[in-house]
């Protein structure tokens, strides 16, 4: 996965599961920083893996809660 597709992805994945998060980010300003935080977390993850795997989506959306639960 290229990093635009991969920051692309993390933010549908972020604004799917965890809206509110997501409208928060938005609202603030901060949304483009948290993404990518959240990438740079998710790196080994997309790296070289398909976005239609929908066990990729389970690892991101766990990734994205654990760090959450840490800001």
């Amino acid at each position: 996965m290229t990093d635009t597709i991969a920051y692309d992805y993390v933010k549908l994945v972020l604004e799917e599961e965890f809206f509110g998060t997501y409208l928060r980010f938005s609202n603030h300003g901060i949304l483009h920083y948290e993404l990518t935080n959240i990438l740079e977390i998710c790196a080994p993850l997309v790296k070289g893996l398909d976005e239609d795997d929908r066990f990729l989506k389970y690892e991101v959306i766990g990734t994205i809660a654990a760090y959450l639960q840490e800001v």
